[in-house]
């Protein structure tokens, strides 16, 4: 919403939310006690679980509040984007009242009866949300038709029109098109859109005048900033609500967002994907796998630890820089699989095929990747995720970075033990372009369902990889 005025879809949402709650914590009293499953303590009256609404409520307004899950409702919202905010707040939600109804000692709720309200919960709210923005759509409620005049040109003019952003909140009235390099294909881009162009000249009084509107729309690349410098005062003199779309979208490959420092916004060209709670959710996943992997491979961790010293001399662990999130170094740790001195000469060297320089032991550690597995205490420690971006040593992180265009953006998550690129066979002395596609592509498409399908790619890869050395 681009208005400051009370967002209609969360308004109902929350209406009906309130009501959905407590028909479906009914409907899970109901569906544990009344459909057949065994009941060893006995049936509790109804009003036991109807007292406890009111607090069900609370808690719910407590966690959309914090969440601020309401102002975000828009009139068009994708179906898997919904099921997915749906999925996450039912999850804080449920956690919460879980442990309310732990300390809650005038009566000890049926712990299935919980777990159906929380599994339903998510249903609900789908679908609650579907009904708000219907309801609206039917009733037109909201939907502030101001009266709005575009001025715009080339790419910001296009972006404009093709995302739609003034659906529902603007009524276009036509467009003031001040780019003579690009007013061909504006003309024919408001044609298609059945836009009228609006002449204008140096009396913009004149102009308003024959041209009644409540709000300009500014979308001009910078290139014409120069018409901003010399019109604006004369337009906001003109017209009580006058919107600027800054020319930021050709900067950035991720979200772009804009925050208030000491009063002053700034723009933020490119804004992580894994925010909020995306992050606590992604660590969790880090922590929980962490210490799974290390349970099932300690026996393994074990007896390399043991055969290390006995076919070379040195230390178990090789710790060596790289380079994480944000940029910041962290020491990343390995089983060893080269003599210690093997870079006293050479200096830092990029593995090859050809590199000769690792034990006979060491040969077999990488061709198995089983090197890599003192990497999961730095995932428990927290310089590191299960998937994320390969992390490089700084020495060619200064080399890439001059060479590569966006490869620092891989530095926006943390690095990870695998990643997009390792499992399409990006690995090793491979394409460094293409293995900053890959973790781009990652950065903009991160899920934690493409985590998952990461790490069950990476046990077919670490079988059949021949880029491992």
């Amino acid at each position: 919403m681009l208005t400051k005025s009370p967002n209609p879809v969360g308004i109902i949402s929350f209406a009906l939310d309130l009501l959905m709650l407590a028909s479906v914590w009914v409907l899970a009293y109901f569906l544990r006690f009344n459909a057949g499953i065994s009941a060893p303590l006995g049936i509790p009256d109804l009003s036991l679980y109807t007292k406890v609404i009111p607090f069900v409520l609370a808690i719910w307004i407590i966690v959309a509040l914090v969440n601020d899950i309401y102002s975000k409702l828009e009139f068009h919202r994708a179906l898997p984007k919904l099921i997915v905010e749906s999925l996450k707040i039912s999850g804080i939600f449920t956690v919460v009242f879980i442990l309310f109804i732990y300390f809650h000692e005038e009566f000890k709720y049926s712990r299935l009866t919980t777990i159906i309200f929380g599994s339903l919960l998510p249903v609900g709210l789908v679908l609650v949300r579907l009904i708000a923005m219907k309801l609206c759509g039917i009733f037109k409620i909201g939907f502030n038709t101001k009266k709005t005049i575009v001025i715009g040109a080339g790419d910001c003019l296009k972006t404009f029109f093709q995302n739609k952003i003034y659906d529902q909140e603007f009524e276009i009235l036509g467009a003031i098109l001040p780019s003579s390099h690009s007013q061909s294909s504006d003309q024919d881009l408001c044609k298609r859109q059945q836009i009228p162009c609006l002449s204008f000249s140096e009396n913009w009084s004149d102009f308003f005048t024959d041209n009644p509107c409540q709000t300009i729309m500014i979308c001009l690349p910078h290139s014409e900033y120069s018409f901003l410098e010399q019109h604006l005062d004369s337009i906001s003199n003109q017209v009580p609500d006058v919107k600027i779309i800054p020319d930021v979208l050709r900067y950035t490959r991720f979200n772009s967002g804009i925050a208030m420092l000491k009063k002053t916004p700034i723009i933020h060209i490119h804004e992580s994907p894994l925010q909020g709670f995306n992050c606590i959710l992604k660590r969790f996943v880090d922590i929980f796998g962490s210490l799974l992997a290390l349970a099932l491979f300690a026996p393994i961790m074990a007896i390399v630890s043991i055969l290390i010293p006995l076919t070379s001399k040195g230390p178990v662990l090789y710790r060596q820089v790289r380079m994480g999130l944000d940029g910041r170094t962290f020491y990343c740790l390995k089983f060893r699989s080269m003599p210690t001195d093997a870079e006293s000469k050479t200096g830092a060297v990029w593995a090859t095929s050809a590199d000769n320089r690792a034990t006979p032991f060491g040969k077999f550690l990488r061709k198995s990747s089983i090197d890599e597995l003192p990497q999961l205490f730095n995932v428990l420690k927290g310089d590191m995720s299960l998937v994320g971006p390969r992390p490089e040593r700084p020495v060619f992180v200064n080399n890439f970075r001059k060479q590569v265009p966006g490869y620092m953006l891989r530095h926006k998550v943390k690095t990870g033990i695998t990643g997009w690129a390792q499992v399409n066979g990006w690995r090793g002395s491979t394409s460094i372009q293409r293995r900053i596609e890959c973790d781009l592509y990652y950065i903009q498409n991160w899920s934690l369902w493409l985590d998952i399908k990461i790490l069950f790619m990476t046990l077919e890869e670490v079988v059949f990889s021949k880029n491992a050395y």
